[in-house]
């Protein structure tokens, strides 16, 4: 067996205790406590191997809260793996720091964009000789 964290033995015993306080059918005798702990730890030594303390221990805690909510008979180790919460993301970087060069090409690009706004609302597009059948003495006459 992989050399497992000490904090992931802690919380698998202590789930396992909880779930032996449930005295669910099938759960294993009391003689037996000790192999059923390495048995899980054996079942979860692959996947926790990549796993980090902060980040994971609260999901043993709440993967077994559920067993103990969920089971009726002694679960499995596979129900376990099953009840963990997936893993927060990662926290986004931030965006990388605008230029001077873009900063300013973006301001003249709001303006521009301004511009035609400003235009478009006072109609001052109409009396453009470019544009005579939007003129106001063309339309519905």
């Amino acid at each position: 067996m992989a050399e497992i964290a000490r904090w992931i033995e802690r919380e698998v015993a202590r789930g396992l205790q909880g779930l032996v306080a449930l005295r669910l059918p099938g759960a294993p005798g009391e003689d037996a406590v000790t192999l059923t702990l390495d048995i899980w730890l054996a079942a979860l030594a692959v996947r926790a191997a990549s796993w980090a303390e902060a980040q994971d221990a609260p999901r043993l805690q709440a993967a077994f809260r559920t067993l103990y909510a969920q089971c009726t008979t002694w679960p499995a180790p596979r129900q376990l793996l099953d009840a963990l919460p997936i893993r927060a993301p990662p926290t986004a970087l931030p965006p990388p720091p605008m230029t001077a060069e873009e900063r300013a090409a973006n301001r003249a690009r709001l303006a521009a964009l301004m511009q035609q706004l400003s235009t478009r609302m006072t109609g001052h597009d109409h009396d453009h000789p470019e544009h005579p059948q939007r003129h106001p003495r063309n339309l519905g006459a």
